[in-house]
């Protein structure tokens, strides 16, 4: 199977941009975390009369939406699927995939980026591979227009947009396709903030929500940035400096609240995470109106 990096050949009916950026502005674009490489504004492909794949890995990272035609997507998952026009793809860098048109033309708006942002968006599942709905409305476009501009200011703004896209898709994502586990995390998580006092172990997140440890730990490192005990201890030391400057509550009864028996281990960790002791954070963000 062809594994090339090089993208199918198109037909120049549409707009394509390989090099949006000047070349001279790339490291200076590069720097602030994301560089758009490339974008096609309403580019055709020919389509294909066999649905075989031929698999293609990108170095960089591809979000797609085909707006005219017909097509099939494949990745070693979940096999081939038929896309619709309006749906998208968002591929990572170095992801086995493949997307064409398949007996009729596959008509794209597409960007292509890279970066540090991009990397660590992929890395915390902002960014995951796969075909998805996310409306029909054409939301590249004003990306591509900014990008049209030839700023540095505009490209910068172009970066912003698309990573703001980006967040808008990944939470489209979650509410449109929740997995059974998925929908589980997230009572989970409700649950724990509604009691914060209560010390969860893996073990009883995983119970609850009838999957096993590691697969746990994998959802909440994908869903949150961190692992199940750091996001734990990052709420309570949240809700902890809201009671510290929001209440006149003693200390003890903050740290009781928060399920801590000895205030003195609640003192340490708070210490330790907010690198200030919970007295002074007190003396120092203590609303003034109380």
């Amino acid at each position: 199977m062809d594994k090339s990096t090089q993208i199918d050949r198109k037909n120049k009916q549409g707009e394509i941009n390989p090099s949006p950026i000047p070349a001279e502005l790339r490291p200076r674009i590069l720097d602030s975390g994301l560089l758009i490489r490339s974008y096609y504004e309403g580019v055709p492909s020919r389509g294909r009369e066999t649905p075989e794949p031929v698999p293609r890995v990108f170095s960089y990272m591809v979000l797609t939406q085909m707006i005219g035609g017909r097509g099939l997507y494949w990745n070693a998952q979940s096999g081939s699927r038929e896309i619709r026009p309006g749906q998208w793809i968002c591929v990572t860098s170095h992801y086995e995939s493949s997307y064409f048109g398949y007996q009729d033309s596959f008509i794209e708006d597409s960007i292509s980026f890279l970066g540090g942002t991009a990397t660590a968006l992929a890395t915390n599942g902002i960014i995951k591979n796969g075909l998805f709905d996310f409306g029909k409305e054409r939301r590249l476009l004003p990306i591509i227009h900014k990008l049209r501009e030839s700023t540095a200011a505009a490209f910068l703004e172009a970066n912003a947009m698309l990573v703001s896209l980006l967040f808008e898709f990944h939470h489209a994502a979650r509410e449109n396709n929740p997995s059974p586990a998925l929908t589980d995390f997230n009572r989970l998580l409700q649950e724990i903030k509604r009691n914060m006092g209560r010390w969860w172990t893996v073990g009883e997140m995983a119970e609850f929500c009838n999957i096993s440890e590691n697969y746990l730990r994998r959802i909440f490192h994908e869903h949150t940035g961190v692992s199940p005990k750091s996001y734990l201890d990052n709420l309570r030391m949240n809700r902890a400096a809201e009671l510290l400057t929001g209440t006149r509550r003693s200390i003890p009864d903050i740290a009781k609240q928060l399920g801590y028996m000895d205030p003195y281990h609640f003192i340490r960790r708070f210490s330790q995470l907010m690198a200030i002791p919970p007295a002074r954070y007190r003396k120092n963000f203590r609303d003034r109106y109380l």
